[in-house]
């Protein structure tokens, strides 16, 4: 048996994990709604026990992490199709491997996260000259200089902001929006109910502690559309609004519930000159 290769990861950082387990699970599946082979080759090499995860994580939790992936790769598809050689920028990439899925051969993509994360990273995916990697937090300012558009710019993040205090975003949002007018974001977001159940039903259930707790919780999107005039809302996206028949009924009811109160979905932002 190969030698397993060595995790050492911070404690938000480690919830990487969780969606690349998901991707990888999806992947074995008759008909799976993407197919991941890295993420496969991943949790095959690294040494991290992922039992827990397979053993508690419910069947709605794994199935919004691959909608999640499906509805980012429809908006940056989209944004392509008018800005063919965009920048796109990959906000707490973790693991993720969107970039292999919607590459056009044009586009410059930067992977960005923290040192210990990016060092993991580059042990299954090469950096290149379109694909290249930030070490740094996206709350830092000195990486957006190294940022070269040509083309406009999209920003995605998945699976982070909830870590971080509102203000932190509302912060990190409006440099965004100083640093390059008419770029867009889209993001994940969760309803403080939604933050208190993912707390207790996926961070303790995946094995993480306190130190893994989500923390932001939005009440509406007008929230962030008051933070700065510039800010326009361009969709919204539900990961159970088509619906996934593969799902038990109880959990298509679920999922149909959680995109009807917001409990998490995606949001799309412009930031306007």
């Amino acid at each position: 048996m190969p030698e397993k290769i060595a995790v050492d990861l911070g404690n938000i950082q480690k919830t990487l994990f969780l969606p690349l387990w998901g991707r990888a699970f999806e992947s074995k599946k008759a008909n799976p709604l993407l197919v991941d082979k890295t993420a496969l080759e991943i949790i095959e090499h690294v040494d991290y026990d992922f039992s827990t995860i397979a053993r508690n994580i419910h069947e709605l939790t794994q199935v919004a992490w691959i909608m999640r992936s499906i509805c980012v790769d429809k908006v940056i598809k989209s944004f392509l199709s008018r800005h063919p050689k965009a920048t796109i920028v990959n906000i707490g990439c973790g693991l993720d491997t969107t970039f292999d899925r919607i590459d056009n051969g044009s586009l410059v993509w930067y992977d960005l996260d923290l040192p210990d994360v990016i060092s993991l990273r580059k042990t299954f995916i090469p950096e290149t000259e379109r694909r290249k990697f930030i070490s740094a937090s996206f709350l830092d300012r000195g990486w957006l200089k190294d940022i070269d558009v040509i083309d406009n710019i999209l920003f995605i993040a998945a699976g982070v902001f909830y870590y971080f205090e509102e203000n932190e975003i509302k912060d990190f949002l409006i440099r965004l929006a100083d640093s390059f007018p008419s770029s867009e974001i889209v993001f994940d977001v969760s309803s403080p109910y939604g933050v208190k159940v993912a707390n207790r039903a996926v961070i303790r259930n995946a094995g993480l502690d306190e130190k893994s707790f989500l923390k932001w919780g939005l009440d509406s999107t007008q929230t962030i559309t008051s933070w700065d005039m510039r800010f326009r809302i361009l969709a919204t996206y539900y990961y159970f609004r088509e619906q996934n028949r593969s799902l038990k009924l109880g959990n298509r009811i679920l999922g149909f519930l959680s995109d009807l109160l917001q409990v998490q979905y995606l949001v799309h932002l412009e930031m306007m000159k």
